[in-house]
């Protein structure tokens, strides 16, 4: 599929069919924009702090008990511990709950994370951090289940932005002839996931790995830089 911007630019949908890309990144002086990414110094405080909160298991059949958690920043609840979507898997959320900033907002470690967003030219709908303990997998499956995602005007496409790992970490996904893809994501980087795909991830290092989770109303510059 492919889209023409206004100023007539075409652009094309993930040329590797996998579902996977690093995001495109820009500079003020070359592009009048800059979108880089984030120094992972000022990411290890925020990840310093995540590590004294209390996060929520992810409701899947895909993990076992706390191996899988979440936090919402943003979410259908004030609550971090709603990580839920209203008609997404069996919810207590309201089908009429507004989208919102939870309490975590206010936290002041919070500040790098809320500059990382402003850098993001699109609306959000959640944003989470999602943690994998260490030594442990989530197993092979799809977010089909959600029926927003998807890359055309108004759906919702997901980015994630390690915000601690390292290389014993991998996200595979399978391409569409059903390869399996591997790869070492980068603390501070960017990366749209197609999790429509079938996907997984396993944690082989001795740390808990932790991701930003974005996700965001795709509108023609947020093709830009995925595409």
């Amino acid at each position: 599929m492919n889209w023409v911007l206004s100023d007539g630019r075409k652009l094309g949908a993930v040329p590797n069919g996998t579902g996977f890309k690093e995001l495109n990144y820009f500079t003020e002086d070359n592009d009048g924009w800059h979108f880089q990414p984030v120094d992972e110094n000022l990411l290890k405080p925020v990840a310093d702090y995540l590590d004294t909160l209390d996060f929520h298991k992810v409701k899947t059949k895909y993990t076992k008990g706390s191996d899988w958690t979440a936090i919402a920043l943003k979410g259908y609840s004030k609550d971090p511990l709603d990580v839920t979507k209203p008609g997404v898997l069996k919810t207590k959320a309201k089908s009429d709950s507004k989208l919102q900033w939870t309490d975590l907002y206010k936290a002041p470690e919070m500040k790098p994370i809320l500059d990382v967003l402003k850098t993001l030219p699109c609306r959000m709908e959640r944003v989470r951090f999602m943690k994998l303990e260490a030594g442990k997998v989530i197993g092979k499956h799809t977010d089909k289940i959600d029926k927003d995602l998807g890359i055309d005007d108004g759906q919702i496409t997901r980015i994630h932005m390690p915000v601690r790992t390292n290389d014993l970490v991998t996200f595979s996904i399978w391409d569409d002839n059903k390869f399996k893809q591997d790869y070492k994501l980068k603390t501070g980087h960017f990366y749209y996931t197609d999790v429509r795909k079938a996907h997984a991830v396993e944690n082989l290092s001795d740390t808990d790995r932790i991701h930003l989770v974005m996700d965001c109303y795709v509108n023609n510059e947020m093709r830009y830089l995925i595409c």
